[in-house]
């Protein structure tokens, strides 16, 4: 039942090259059983707000870039979908042909992984999960009640959006289950409980950040240990690992 798993998030919104794939290489020192994103994996902010550049081309660039850096990591690497990811039904197709589906679950040891696409549709303001995709999450939840802990990753952390009703029939879903929740979208680290659950808004993995550490905002992974089926996370800074070679100690 023990086993340890990490979590990056955001490499978009402001790219800061070379961040992102330190943490690939630290993270295959520490050698976690698998990697899990919170989404905003590809940059797209010098395009957004100009549709024109919407093109099959730069979509796939962006995508070989990000995923050249993944086949690097020696353990399997789950991806969730953000924003800057699923602007709109043209990045959306794109994710389809590379990924399958925008959201999946998986099993390891005895918990249960909900992966969630809080871009469905693309270009929601507070994002939205579809009928399609709550009546999906209902059937997973009924088919795995025997799970001994669930994780839920999705990119946008809904449960700050007052009101948000996507988010508060999650929470009903949820209600009776051991739960952990992972989010990211605002590049700042915080931390909520509802119902006894623990809900975490991660930093930034290479996303623009103004990295000041005493308001939330920091590189860095989460690394979730679990030991008889119950989750300890803790939060380790990018610039806090190094080998043991005297020169990676010097300062790029």
């Amino acid at each position: 039942k023990d086993f340890n798993f990490a979590i990056v998030s955001d490499n978009s919104g402001g790219r800061r090259p070379g961040v992102f794939e330190d943490a690939i290489q630290k993270l295959n020192k520490l050698k976690p059983d698998f990697v899990i994103s919170v989404g905003d994996l590809i940059d797209t902010k010098d395009y957004k707000l100009d549709s024109s550049k919407f093109d099959d081309k730069l979509i796939k660039e962006r995508w070989l870039e990000f995923n050249n850096i993944t086949k690097q990591l020696k353990v399997p690497f789950f991806y969730v979908a953000g924003n800057n990811d699923i602007r709109n039904s043209k990045m959306e197709t794109h994710w389809s042909k590379q990924f399958g589906a925008t959201y999946y679950h998986f099993k390891y040891k005895t918990a249960l992984f909900i992966v969630l696409n809080s871009e469905d549709k693309p270009g929601s303001k507070y994002g939205e999960i579809s009928d399609p995709q709550m009546n999906w999450l209902k059937t997973i939840l009924e088919e795995n009640t025997s799970a001994s802990w669930t994780f839920i990753f999705l990119h946008r952390p809904m449960w700050l959006y007052k009101n948000n009703q996507d988010w508060k029939k999650i929470e009903d879903l949820t209600m009776n289950r051991k739960l952990t929740v992972f989010a990211g979208h605002h590049h700042t680290y915080s931390k909520a409980t509802a119902n006894g659950h623990n809900y975490y808004g991660l930093a930034t993995t290479g996303g623009a950040s103004s990295l000041k550490f005493e308001k939330g905002q920091f590189d860095h992974i989460s690394w979730v240990s679990v030991s008889d089926s119950i989750p300890q996370i803790s939060n380790i800074l990018l610039n806090g690992i190094w080998g043991d070679n005297p020169s990676s100690l010097e300062k790029k």
